[in-house]
């Protein structure tokens, strides 16, 4: 989710600062080094405090600082300071204190941003040098840590405290006001930055140079991505920058300040080559991590970036790093939903192609009656009721109709009714609202919802509860639906293709199916014949299906043998082609490469009940031929059995009367 900026006082407040009081030079004091070049001395008395209150004795005005952070107290041997339990801690020379601890001459103490020493004067030890960084003597931090936000609000209450630091609160809160108006709604990161340098231009008259340097994807190295300068002696063209000084704000998590380069002999090279007499630089921190670093330098003499600049260059980088952050998020967005659309496209091409009639399987008179009917009813707006048994290939004519229909680019949307328990079915079909049930925790669309202008498809309809199927009546009648818990009425354009393996004429004498809603859905019928009324498939299916086994596996065979196929065409199939393609599948997976598969690969229950002996069926011929002579014999011993009558031949071979006739005049048999 894109993270959006808190234009508001909490991001201001981090960055208010105010001056601080001077007191009188006594025997020990605490000399404030916080800015190099600028001490300041406190006067320690038998008990000191230190805070942001405005009652305290050293009075630290910093939103870092709690109001009564940390007590100075005189022993008899000597002088102890304790943490008050403030939020951010006392450091006595870099170690965070847990009790009361002494202080040496020359002891230095952190609180919030503040560097002080301890300087007794009463001590034979020298007074305190200067503390110097051991890269850049003009650096300051513009935080240790960040402030927690309780403490931003309790510190908004107690920093306004005069007319002049609400005109200062006023004017960076539309500094920043200003930034979310101008580049709020730019996702575009160089543009986005552009617009950021020009702002900051405005904010900082006496800015030589800006520049935005972003990490790589391994936050390995730092490239400056936009640049802009006002002075050509700043280096834009050569992109210089100084790698230490950004790596240092990009590790520590803080912003640093250089106030004069050339105080300082043991600035870096790059600095020096830059030109720059004063910088800030800033690291750009987000939620999950260090974009890279915001850099401002001036080559001014007559101008140093003060710790006020700091402050407010700080607020502003904060707020830069997740504008950046927002439009890298939505450039990934944006190119995920370009990748996922073309996918969906690529694969409603593939759905589209493998639903074509072509890739239905078979050359029987029922099959290809079949066909004819569903070509004739696939742009028709009525609803279809698909019967047949289970795996006779209901699913596969209901995308043909589909995926040859006019609705074709839309959402085809598939519900097997037997899978899904009744109490969720409605919810699943039509949707819920927010609190409707336990559990509903968010409002949901149902799957009409989700085909709208395209078709849905409801497998083994005969298993849907009456009370469900009131309410599918509804949508079949009106073209609207209410979401469980709701009252809005939502209007649908969806067609509705239905699919059972059960009689629902039965069902409804029984009262388990709503006789209205048979006849809305049994507009255009299409009934699919069982594998066993149409074998003649059968050597083509069991083709097909080792094409695409021996693909899936990486394997070849050959085929199979002439007895194994006598015994495929002569078994029921009761699980019609669903059967017989996992039976190909499976005696695929387990053969020998470059086999050919005979009767020991067959299952138990194929082979084993076969109503003809196999040696009687024995051919040398074609599979075609094989399969001819098969239905011959066997036409002729079912003839024989029956002693002539046709209608009793026919149910002893598991056919039709019509069929059984049309096979004796095609083969001639008398």
């Amino acid at each position: 989710m894109i993270h959006f900026i808190r234009n508001d006082i909490y991001t201001i407040n981090l960055f208010i600062t105010f001056a601080i009081k001077s007191s009188p030079l006594l025997m020990a004091e605490l000399i404030n080094i916080t800015i190099p070049g600028q001490k300041k001395s406190y006067s320690l008395k038998d008990i000191t405090i230190i805070g942001r209150a405005s009652t305290t004795d050293i009075r630290l005005d910093d939103p870092m600082v709690s109001r009564h952070h940390a007590r100075i107290s005189k022993s008899n041997s000597g002088f102890l300071i304790e943490d008050l339990g403030s939020r951010n801690g006392v450091f006595l020379n870099d170690e965070r204190i847990t009790s009361p601890y002494p202080l040496t001459n020359g002891s230095k103490v952190c609180i919030g941003p503040y560097t002080l020493v301890f300087n007794d004067a009463e001590s034979a030890h020298p007074s305190p040098r200067e503390y110097v960084s051991n890269e850049f003597t003009q650096i300051i931090m513009a935080t240790k840590e960040p402030l927690p936000v309780e403490s931003i609000d309790e510190a908004i209450c107690h920093e306004i405290t005069n007319k002049a630091e609400f005109v200062q609160l006023q004017k960076r809160l539309k500094i920043f006001h200003d930034i979310t108006n101008a580049i709020g709604n730019i996702f575009d990161i160089d543009a986005l930055l552009e617009e950021i340098i020009k702002i900051i231009f405005t904010v900082f008259p006496h800015a030589g140079r800006c520049f935005v340097a972003l990490q790589d994807s391994d936050e390995t190295q730092l490239t400056i991505r936009t640049i802009h300068t006002k002075d050509s002696d700043l280096g834009e063209e050569n992109h210089i920058m100084s790698q230490t000084l950004a790596q240092r704000a990009i590790n520590e998590q803080k912003s640093l300040l250089v106030m004069d380069t050339q105080m300082d002999s043991n600035v870096s090279v790059s600095m020096k080559i830059i030109g720059a007499r004063s910088i800030l630089c800033a690291p750009l921190i987000c939620p999950q991590k260090t974009l890279g670093i915001l850099q401002m330098e001036s080559k001014s003499k007559n101008y140093e970036f003060s710790k006020a600049d700091l402050n407010l260059f700080t607020g502003i980088a904060s707020q830069v790093a997740l504008l950046i952050y927002n439009a890298e998020l939505f450039d990934e967005l944006k190119k995920s939903k370009e990748r996922i659309e073309s996918e969906n496209k690529n694969l409603k091409k593939q759905q589209k192609v493998h639903s074509a009639f072509s890739n239905i399987i078979g050359e029987s008179l029922k099959i290809k009656e079949v066909l004819e009917l569903v070509k004739k009813v696939c742009n028709a707006p009525y609803s279809v009721l698909i019967t047949g048994k289970s795996g006779s290939g209901k699913e596969l004519i209901a995308k043909s109709i589909h995926y040859n229909s006019s609705r074709s680019d839309q959402p085809f949307v598939v519900l097997n009714c037997a899978a899904i328990p009744r109490d969720l079915l409605e919810s699943e079909l039509f949707g819920h609202e927010k609190g409707a049930f336990t559990g509903a925790v968010e409002t949901k669309q149902g799957l009409f919802e989700v085909a709208n202008k395209g078709t849905i498809f409801l497998d083994e309809i005969g298993d849907m509860h009456p009370h469900t199927q009131a309410k599918l009546l509804r949508v079949l009648q009106e073209k609207e639906l209410q979401r469980v818990g709701g009252t809005k009425v939502i209007k649908i354009d969806v067609r509705i293709l239905a699919a059972t393996n059960k009689d629902l004429k039965t069902a409804i004498g029984s009262g388990e199916f709503r006789e209205d809603l048979f006849y809305r859905l049994n507009v255009v019928p299409v009934h699919i014949p069982p594998l066993c009324e149409r074998r003649e498939d059968i050597p083509l299916l069991i083709a097909h299906f080792l094409e695409t086994s021996c693909a899936d596996v990486g394997k070849r065979v050959k085929g199979f043998t002439p007895e194994a196929v006598t015994l495929l065409l002569n078994y029921s199939w009761p699980g019609n082609v669903r059967e017989l393609r996992n039976v190909v599948e499976r005696i695929v997976t387990l053969a020998p490469d470059d086999s050919m598969l005979g009767v020991d690969m067959l299952p138990q229950e194929i082979s084993n009940k076969s109503v003809v002996q196999l040696q009687k069926y024995k051919s040398t011929g074609t599979l075609y031929e094989a399969q001819k002579q098969l239905e011959i014999e066997m036409i002729m011993d079912a003839l024989k059995s029956a002693e002539g009558n046709k209608s009793r031949a026919a149910e002893l071979l598991g056919i039709s009367r019509k069929v059984l006739y049309e096979k004796i005049e095609a083969y001639k048999i008398s």
